[in-house]
């Protein structure tokens, strides 16, 4: 047989274009399928974490009636186990939380609640802990309540042209300089717990037609997750822009040839 007659099968591989577009399919699935995953495998860990606080609560019932009828072992030949026990050790804690809830909306509820607070915090090292934790928690049952932000809007701010995002927590009049004054308070990103306030004067705030909600998914995302319309920021009380000074330098018009 003829060498130049024999034919060469030669594997190139695939091309740089189906490369690309594989790796933009995987990308589209994992960004597809990564929350659903995330959110059953928070909901099964959720699941877990109620059923293992049932145990303890029935265990610990079970140990006190067994105390109570003089037989301190009784409780070790006991089981709860029959049709719907899983879901009863799911019950319980949600329902030992809304009656801790329902307990500390009333005076005295709140008084206890008052006293173990100041007691836990005394305490060397976990009394820091447990401020750290109270102060989160009630960040976060406040964030982007109406009584707490009532709506989004920039402020100008480090130089023109740049703003922050900030979320308005009331209005007052200024007696000391006599015009009207907005309190805003400018959070951090990627952690809005934590931030400084303003106040400013009416007409520097530039307001925004962004909601709350979408404000802060911004703020959380560090700017990666952006709403489909920013809106139309216009100054309060329409405002003109600075006025550029007499005498400052003219920019070069460099649109025409020389």
């Amino acid at each position: 047989m003829n060498k130049d007659s024999e034919k060469h099968h030669t594997f190139d591989g695939p091309s740089m274009d189906q490369v690309k577009n594989t790796g933009r399919s995987l990308l589209a699935g994992l960004a597809a399928l990564v929350p659903f995953i995330g959110t059953i495998w928070l909901l099964v860990i959720v699941y877990r974490i109620m059923l293992k606080a049932g145990d303890l609560m029935i265990l610990g019932v079970m140990k006190f009636v067994s105390l109570l009828i003089g037989q301190p072992k009784a409780y070790e030949t006991w089981h709860v186990d029959f049709y719907g026990s899983n879901l009863l050790r799911f019950l319980l804690p949600i329902i030992l939380t809304a009656l801790v809830g329902i307990a500390v909306l009333n005076k005295p509820g709140k008084r206890v609640l008052h006293w173990m607070n100041e007691l836990v915090q005394k305490i060397p090292v976990i009394g820091f802990i447990y401020s750290a934790l109270v102060q989160f928690v009630d960040a976060v049952r406040g964030l982007g309540d109406d009584r707490k932000f009532k709506s989004v809007v920039y402020i100008e701010y480090p130089s023109p042209g740049c703003r922050l995002i900030g979320f308005v927590t009331g209005n007052f009049h200024d007696e000391q300089k006599g015009n009207d004054v907005t309190s805003v308070f400018i959070p951090t990103s990627p952690n809005p717990m934590t931030g400084f306030m303003l106040i400013v004067d009416d007409d520097k705030v530039i307001p925004c037609d962004m909601s709350i909600e979408r404000a802060t998914k911004m703020i959380l995302s560090a700017g990666l997750v952006t709403p489909d319309h920013l809106g139309d920021a216009v100054r309060v009380n329409d405002a003109p822009p600075p006025k550029v000074e007499e005498g400052a330098p003219e920019k070069e018009d460099t649109s025409s040839g020389a």
